[in-house]
């Protein structure tokens, strides 16, 4: 009885010895790094959200430092231009910064929409995020086209350089090509089957210049830059759904030939 009771004692000081470390584990103050690590499936889209929110604050911050840094940089040469070209160009700052809020709003909510997913991993990487960048670029680009627009009515009314597009150049440039993959892989598939004439036209039409006005202040070829300039936000959004069309129609027939693999079916089995 006593060699049992000793063995009893011995099991239960190395079973303690054994529990220590998450004895020890749970005291810690702000231990949770065990959940966090061991719940990061569920909280991938979460996560990926947070990286879309910091992302606009970034692109916030560098829209409005490229704004405001052409009034101090090159030795202050913006301010020994002509009055008139110094007074559009403090307008297009104003009013481009003032677009610099609405455009990252755009990052933000791509950001919620990416964490308030429920779908799986495959489909939160392979369909969720995509769609929600390529509609991130469409509306940003479609953004950006309706403020230029709108620089180009001022400076058609006020006969002043009121554009600021300049700044806003790499944005447009990084997010037309992914905004036109949809309609440019159509116009290659017509290409291919000998209407490569139809498709000069179409993608011709489908390629928007968003910066369409001339300076041409009070003219007819200047109304007709600025009736182009809106156009071509419109095309801009119809171009970005039809990607997405196109984006979803290739990802379902991918994930339905993936289940048929899965577990292959010909109809003339059952005859």
């Amino acid at each position: 009885m006593e060699t049992m009771n000793k063995m009893d004692k011995v099991n239960q000081l190395t079973d303690q010895l054994l529990d220590s470390p998450k004895m020890i584990s749970d005291k810690l103050p702000w231990n949770n790094w065990n959940s966090t690590v061991e719940d990061s499936e569920s909280n991938i889209a979460g996560w990926i959200g947070k990286v879309f929110n910091i992302a606009a604050l970034v692109v916030l911050l560098g829209l409005l430092w490229g704004l405001f840094s052409q009034l101090w940089m090159g030795d202050g040469g913006f301010w020994k231009q002509e009055a008139k070209l110094i007074t559009g160009g403090l307008l297009g700052i104003v009013l481009w910064t003032y677009a610099a809020f609405p455009i990252t709003q755009i990052i933000r909510n791509t950001s919620e929409s990416i964490s308030s997913s429920k779908s799986n991993i495959m489909n939160l990487i392979f369909l969720d995020l995509p769609v929600a960048i390529i509609k991130l670029s469409g509306y940003a680009l479609a953004m950006v086209g309706l403020f230029a627009a709108i620089a180009a009515v001022l400076s058609f009314i006020t006969t002043l350089n009121v554009s600021g597009v300049s700044n806003m150049e790499g944005v447009m440039f990084s997010m037309s090509g992914m905004n036109t993959l949809g309609i440019n892989a159509i116009m290659e598939l017509m290409g291919n089957y000998g209407m490569g004439d139809i498709s000069n036209i179409i993608s011709q039409i489908t390629s928007p210049n968003l910066t369409n006005y001339d300076g041409s202040a009070w003219t007819m070829n200047g109304a007709a830059g600025i009736c182009g300039s809106f156009i071509a936000v419109l095309v801009t959004l119809i171009n970005l759904y039809i990607t997405v069309a196109i984006y979803k129609f290739i990802f379902g027939l991918a994930s339905t030939l993936v289940k048929w693999v899965q577990a292959p079916y010909l109809p003339f089995k059952s005859l």
